[in-house]
């Protein structure tokens, strides 16, 4: 059978490609996007500048005459007129067509009059136009109309705009229509889409950072969690070589108990025996945590720190209320607890003073509260007092023992609680207090 390893490079390179693409395909969606709202800001300004040309156009057209062209629908002088009047418009404001429609209850408007460029066939009287339906049925109702771009084999892109006009007494006439060429437009767009390079550059440099942001802090989360996780199997493995080592030690007194008594009962005295199993059973009572703390991790690590104070000759005292502390990790408990007791028994340990070796422990809560602290005798100068929960700093006098990690593994669990330590010392006792 083949294994599949993973391959955390392969899986880097993918998602780099991957959002290269995205990248790439939204880099490209903006672009188009830019050059479509631009050429259809210019479309819509262009149309509206040119429907104000054609009111001023239909304002000051001849009406009489156009109602004569109108009625007869020939051409003749009165055709030629109102011809020679669009044409002077047609060539001072560089339109392809300007001209008349004719409305009617279809929905194609028929030209009436036109003036186009030179060369071209003017004599297109009554034939459909190409302005489509929609403006069409704009223009029956009296408004004014522009196209979207339209694509003319011979004249390329142009757009139309026209206004309905009226005679003297408000009937309907028509229309007065330009046809614009548009094809600039198309330069327009390129030339924007040109000066916003740059602008497109600094928004994917922009995405590129964030991407970068965003993968190192993955990387930071993964390496803090990694530590995390060696720091809890190194308190882990530590807790239980201790309750290990407890368990060996008491294998090994009850064997030699056991002889003692064997011996004593082979002499046949049974008063010393009785005496001795008096003693015994005073010296190896044990201390019944089961009934009193609810979190088992704790309490089986309260119940090894015990063992471990008995063998050192330390008198351990607990304060201790009947509740799970449930809103903390029980491995976080662990991390706060075997730290301030290893730094409380070694402190005992080397204490030369007038009061008893005694560490007391205090788990109280009030409402959602948690008060933790442990007191014992020690001797701290006030550089001590100061510095002792600062990085890498202890107090102890050998440089080969790892320094000041225990009490910073205590803060920064606080820390993560957003809770606070406090330390306080008088009359040879240290007492630190967490409150979470």
């Amino acid at each position: 059978m083949r294994s599949h390893h993973y391959n955390p490079k392969k899986k880097i390179a993918f998602f780099i490609l991957l959002t290269l693409i995205i990248l790439g395909l939204l880099t490209f969606l903006k672009i188009m996007l830019s050059h479509y709202t631009t050429e259809k800001a210019s479309q819509i300004t262009i149309a509206q500048q040119y429907i104000v040309i054609a009111e001023t156009i239909a304002n000051d057209l001849d009406k009489i005459t156009y109602e004569k062209v109108r009625s007869a629908k020939q051409y003749d002088s009165n055709n030629d007129a109102i011809q020679r009047y669009l044409e002077e418009y047609r060539t001072r404001i560089n339109a392809l067509y300007v001209y008349t429609l004719e409305l009617d209850e279809t929905d194609v408007a028929k030209t009436m009059v036109a003036a186009l460029p030179p060369g071209m066939d003017d004599h297109i009287m009554g034939l459909p136009c190409t302005v489509p339906p929609k403006q069409v049925n704009q223009a029956k109702q009296g408004i004014s109309y522009y196209t979207d771009i339209i694509n003319d084999p011979a004249h390329g892109l142009y757009i139309s705009v026209g206004v309905p006009f009226y005679n003297a007494e408000g009937n309907p006439l028509g229309v007065l229509a330009i046809d614009v060429d548009v094809n600039h437009l198309q330069e327009i767009g390129n030339e924007v889409v040109d000066s916003n390079r740059l602008i497109i550059i600094v928004d994917i440099l922009f995405v590129v950072l964030v991407l970068v942001v965003i993968y190192t802090l993955r990387s930071w989360y993964r390496t803090s969690l990694k530590h995390d996780l060696r720091e809890s199997e190194s308190m882990y493995i530590s807790e239980m070589s201790k309750i290990l080592q407890s368990i060996k030690a008491g294998r090994h007194d009850v064997m030699n108990h056991l002889q003692v008594l064997r011996g004593l009962m082979d002499l046949r005295m049974y008063d010393r025996t009785n005496e001795y199993l008096k003693q015994l059973s005073v010296d190896t009572r044990t201390l019944d945590l089961s009934t009193r703390i609810k979190n088992p991790v704790l309490m089986v690590l309260l119940q090894t720190k015990w063992q471990q104070c008995k063998d050192k000759y330390i008198e351990l005292d607990f304060d201790i209320d009947s509740h799970d502390y449930s809103r903390i990790a029980s491995m976080d408990l662990v991390k706060i607890f075997s730290n301030l007791l290893d730094n409380a028994i070694e402190a005992v340990e080397s204490y030369e003073g007038t009061q008893p070796k005694c560490i007391r422990i205090i788990c109280k809560t009030s409402g959602s509260v948690y008060r933790f602290a442990v007191e014992n005798p020690a001797l701290l100068a006030a550089k001590d007092q100061k510095q002792l929960f600062q990085r890498n700093y202890t107090t102890k006098s050998d440089e080969t023992v790892l320094r000041g990690n225990g009490l910073m593994i205590i803060k920064r669990t606080v820390d993560k609680y957003e809770g606070s330590i406090d330390l306080k010392y008088e009359n040879e006792k240290v007492r630190i207090q967490i409150i979470i």
